[in-house]
C-alpha cells in the first residue's frame, strides 16, 4: 500500500499487542453500552462523537478533555437552540441559532475562544444538525450521553494512565 507524496507511513505495532488493544477497546465500548442501557440514555453516539473527537484530535489526554466536553456541549446547545426553534415554528430563533453557529465557524477560524469553539464544537454541529437528527432527537438526552461519555471515558483513560506509562516523547 503506498502513501500519499510527503506522508509518513501508519504505524504498524506488533499483532499480539494490537489484539491485546483491540479487546481493551471491544469492553470498554461494551461497558459504556451497557451504562447507557441501565441509565436509559438512548443516544450513545453522542457520547461516542466525544471520544471520536477527544481521541482523534487529542489522543485521549486528560488536559484536553474539558475542551473537547464544552466544545461538543456548546455544539449541542447550538443545534438544540436550531432544533427548538423549528419545532416551536419560531424564526427568530432559528436565525438566532444560526448566526451564534456562524460565530462559532468564525471564533474557530480566528483561533479565539478555543474552549467553547473548538473542533469538538464542529463535529457536533455538523453530525447534530443532519435532518434525520435535527427531526427527532431528544437534545436532553444527547447531552446525558456527552456528559456519561466524558465520565465513563474520562475515568478509564484516567485509570489506564495510573498503569500504562506514557510514550517517550520523539528526540529533537
Amino acid at each position: 500500500m503506498s502513501t500519499p507524496a510527503g506522508a509518513a507511513p501508519p504505524h504498524q505495532m506488533p499483532l499480539g499487542q494490537a489484539a491485546i488493544i483491540t479487546l481493551g477497546v471491544i469492553v470498554v465500548i461494551a461497558g459504556f453500552v451497557a451504562l447507557g442501557a441501565w441509565l436509559h440514555v438512548t443516544p450513545l453516539y453522542a457520547g461516542f462523537l466525544l471520544l471520536w473527537a477527544w481521541s482523534a484530535l487529542h489522543e485521549l489526554s486528560l488536559k484536553a478533555l474539558p475542551g473537547a466536553l464544552i466544545g461538543a456541549l456548546t455544539g449541542a446547545s447550538l443545534s438544540f437552540m436550531l432544533q427548538t426553534g423549528a419545532a416551536m415554528g419560531s424564526p427568530q430563533l432559528i436565525i438566532l441559532a444560526l448566526l451564534l453557529m456562524i460565530v462559532a465557524v468564525f471564533l474557530v477560524v480566528a483561533g479565539r475562544a478555543a474552549l467553547f469553539c473548538n473542533q469538538s464544537t464542529m463535529l457536533f454541529i455538523t453530525v447534530l444538525n443532519a435532518p434525520v437528527i435535527q427531526a427527532g432527537e431528544n437534545f436532553r438526552q444527547v447531552i446525558v450521553a456527552i456528559a456519561l461519555g466524558a465520565v465513563w471515558f474520562g475515568f478509564v483513560a484516567w485509570v489506564i494512565s495510573r498503569f500504562v506509562p506514557a510514550p517517550a516523547a520523539a528526540p529533537a
